[in-house]
């Protein structure tokens, strides 16, 4: 849709692609069955808007935030225990230790503490929906649509763990001697 001036400025030709029509209230469901019935007979594709977003856009939206969270206090969790363990890390690059398998320590520590974060999580979700529902746990994830859950307990580990593998491995400083505290 363009302006009248931006038309007259560009020379362009209008014509007729379709219809907006604006409702000065939201339709109906049955406003809209007539509608689209009204369509369909008269091969008129019917396309409505609503600005209210569905539950499915909001559980999407609440899994993205949610791993986003764990993948946040994950990101602080392994960053602690990289630095608790440091000097076992020395020790193994004493030995002879690569790189290698520094990252896959690190990486198979953030993957079981991804997983751990998204067992927990799930159940804290169930148990909160299980309260404020007041319902046994079928009608509580019933409604979860099963993506939402592989995405949790597979795709949160996993990220986890390529971030685990790709932040860590550099060789700690002064393997030699000990740091002082």
């Amino acid at each position: 849709m363009l302006t009248e001036y931006a038309v007259s400025k560009y020379h362009m030709q209008p014509s007729l692609q379709g219809w907006l029509i604006q409702a000065p209230a939201p339709l109906t469901a049955t406003q809209l069955s007539a509608v689209r019935q009204f369509g369909n007979a008269n091969e008129v594709q019917v396309q409505t808007e609503t600005s209210n977003p569905s539950l499915d856009d909001f559980a999407d939206g609440a899994t993205a935030l949610g791993i986003v969270i764990a993948l946040s206090v994950l990101a602080g969790s392994v960053g602690l225990i990289r630095s608790e363990t440091a000097p076992d890390l020395r020790t193994l690059t004493a030995t002879g230790a690569s790189g290698m398998t520094r990252r896959m320590i690190t990486a198979a520590t953030a993957a079981a503490l991804g997983l751990l974060g998204a067992i927990l999580g799930m159940a804290g979700a169930v148990i909160a929906g299980m309260a404020w529902t007041r319902s046994g746990p079928s009608a509580t994830v019933g409604g979860v649509p099963p993506s939402d859950i592989l995405i949790l307990l597979i795709g949160l580990p996993l990220v986890a763990a390529i971030g685990g593998w790709l932040f860590a491995g550099r060789e700690p400083p002064a393997v030699t001697r000990q740091p002082i505290e």
